[in-house]
């Protein structure tokens, strides 16, 4: 039987508060990217506010709020991420980017937002498309069929809050590690997982698999 999930990772998803969530498929590897993979996904989401031209206004709304809704977030997230890896997070770049965006200059936002991932970088390595073996490519293909494809139609320009864009055009369109973050943090579960994202580390490297190869057609 196949996982019982919802794909949100499209480019205005917005997401659940991440401190609402609890971790199942991927235990505490997703513990551990939660906050490296929100702020690539909120980098992404200023990048594409900065330069809005193929963008219909309803999509920009979704945008505003998946931003809004990760900066109330991140914070918590920061304090998790640094229990978990030991690492120090500069309290004073997440307050200037909760400024940045507070004044809606967005490219100071952007540039902020940029520097903490570089400080804080995705752990993509565990995640590598070339660690997925035949049985994960296998499954996923199913997965993708049965319960991707039929949501994910939507096109830019959509007027929809939260479009599902085609995962094949976003793995092709956004760099690699954002991608990535978007399938970390945009899948849900059902109730029976707490909402938490299902997906096992086998299903994650055989969707960056089967996209790669796809956007490579």
């Amino acid at each position: 039987m196949f996982k019982s999930f919802v794909i949100a990772g499209c480019i205005a998803a917005a997401g659940l508060c991440p401190a609402a969530v609890f971790c199942a498929g991927l235990g505490t590897t997703l513990d551990r990217a939660r906050f490296p993979a929100e702020v690539l996904i909120v980098r992404g989401d200023l990048q594409r506010l900065i330069s809005p031209t193929a963008l219909s206004s309803a999509e920009v709304v979704g945008l505003e709020g998946r931003i809004k809704s990760a900066l109330t977030g991140l914070s918590w997230l920061a304090l998790e991420y640094g229990a978990l890896t030991r690492s120090e997070i500069d309290r004073k770049l997440l307050q200037d980017l909760d400024r940045s965006w507070a004044k809606r200059d967005l490219v100071s936002a952007q540039a902020l937002a940029d520097e903490l991932s570089r400080r804080h970088p995705l752990n993509s390595a565990i995640f590598s498309a070339d660690r997925a073996g035949a049985e994960d490519i296998e499954r996923v293909r199913g997965l993708d069929l049965q319960l991707c494809q039929g949501c994910h139609i939507d096109k830019i320009g959509t007027e929809k809050i939260l479009p599902a864009y085609p995962l094949k055009e976003m793995a092709a369109n956004m760099p690699s590690d954002e991608f990535l973050a978007r399938l970390l943090s945009g899948v849900r579960g059902t109730s029976d997982t707490a909402l938490a994202n299902p997906l096992s580390l086998g299903d994650i490297r055989g969707l960056l698999r089967l996209y790669q190869e796809d956007a490579a057609d």
